[in-house]
């Protein structure tokens, strides 16, 4: 595959319109400027500058990160965190982050509220492929197989007991 040719332009607008776009770690700023062609001392002075100005934070990206992930598409906390590590942050950002916005005893929580929800959304349906789909739902989000299947049992319990 043919690498395409790279334009240079200045730095600081690259990064400002990276930013705009939305909010980055510091990793993928520096691959990014890299990308458009600048040389690696540019880009490290580039990136020290945003730093400073405080238009780059991995802590602040990372409690961002968790945050809107648990508010708009909720995961896993192993897919949480590996999302976080694709994006360069540092083990123990990640860590200390899922610690004070996501605990292990919520993920729980959210795999049951994710399981009830996607269970009515299916009710109707042959209950084997409603069970078989909220697990793969769940599953897809990152959910270990058993607690998936320990939630789908709960729901199925309560809706039975109703």
């Amino acid at each position: 595959m043919r690498e395409r040719p790279t334009r240079r332009s200045d730095p600081w607008l690259d990064l400002t319109r990276l930013l705009r776009e939305r909010p980055r770690s510091v990793a993928e700023v520096r691959l990014r400027l890299a990308r458009r062609g600048h040389d690696e001392e540019t880009v490290e002075t580039t990136v020290r500058s945003a730093i400073d100005a405080g238009l780059l934070d991995d802590r602040a990206f990372a409690k961002l990160w968790v945050s809107d992930r648990l508010w708009h598409h909720p995961l896993s906390r192993a897919a949480l965190e590996q999302e976080l590590r694709e994006k360069g942050i540092e083990r123990s950002i990640v860590a200390a982050e899922l610690e004070a916005q996501y605990p292990a005893i919520r993920e729980v929580e959210i795999a049951r509220d994710l399981a009830a929800a996607r269970f009515e959304r299916l009710r109707g349906i042959d209950p084997e492929r409603r069970r078989n789909r909220v697990a793969n739902y769940l599953m897809r989000r990152g959910f270990r197989r058993g607690l998936t299947l320990d939630v789908i049992r709960q729901i199925e319990k309560e809706s039975s007991d109703e």
